[in-house]
């Protein structure tokens, strides 16, 4: 599932519990649960929180996207920049040992994460995922910045294949890279928050939409206009 898509669902669940509340509101005194949870004042206390809640997530999720989004642009020109480096190193006649390493560092900067390692597909841990993949591309390019600087062979002309553009290129993507988790930390906190407003058993807003309508169900019966009212309103929780 998509951010977005997800985003959507978290909203709609807050939406449906506000229409629930508005149909047991119309029951009156009939709507009388025991269970202290499920009265109108305690579920209009839960549908506040979570709406305060999704408002955290917007809040901080356009600073951490702002971010997000010049990191991939700054990181974007690094792979085709290291095979210019490689392509240098051939051309000044580096040892064939020397060129074979900085390959392998090429690879590894280019490789793909491991078929079955994400499979926790939550936002929190695409977020962390994300992160250990430009913590290591800032790690390999680093490995070959030292790699070259051991090459005395290796001193071109050109200003941006030079080691010190390189160190500077380094900088640049080493101090995005920390601005992005910083970025990170407030929003996956509000994810973490929301989801546990939503989503924690018995007392999250979804499992309480289900104890109300099971409540209904029992009042009313199963084939009463009440129940009917709103047992057609859906909830869904996310999928791991």
């Amino acid at each position: 599932m998509s951010t977005s898509t997800s985003e959507r669902g978290h909203a709609k669940n807050v939406a449906n519990f506000e229409t629930i509340i508005i149909s047991c509101t119309g029951y009156g005194s009939n709507y009388n649960p025991s269970n202290s949870a499920l009265t109108i004042g305690n579920l209009i206390v839960k549908h506040e929180k979570a709406k305060q809640q999704l408002k955290t997530v917007k809040i901080t999720k356009e600073p951490f996207d702002s971010i997000t989004g010049k990191r991939q642009l700054l990181f974007k020109p690094l792979k085709p920049y290291t095979t210019r480096v490689i392509n240098s190193l051939i051309a000044q006649k580096a040892p064939p040992s020397v060129v074979k390493d900085a390959r392998a560092i090429a690879r590894k900067m280019s490789g793909k994460r491991a078929p079955g390692t994400n499979k926790n597909n939550s936002e929190e841990n695409q977020i962390s995922v994300s992160q250990q993949s430009f913590d290591k591309l800032v790690d390999n390019f680093d490995e070959l910045i030292v790699l070259v600087q051991t090459e005395e062979s290796y001193n071109p002309n050109e200003a941006d294949l030079k080691i010190e553009y390189m160190q500077n290129y380094l900088s640049e993507l080493s101090t995005i890279n920390t601005q992005v988790k910083n970025a990170a930390n407030p929003y996956s906190n509000a994810l973490i928050s929301r989801n546990k407003e939503l989503y924690t058993p018995e007392t999250g807003l979804v499992d309480l939409a289900l104890e109300v309508k099971n409540y209904v169900k029992s009042v009313f019966g199963a084939s009463s206009p009440e129940y009917r009212l709103i047992s057609g309103i859906e909830f869904s929780k996310p999928r791991d």
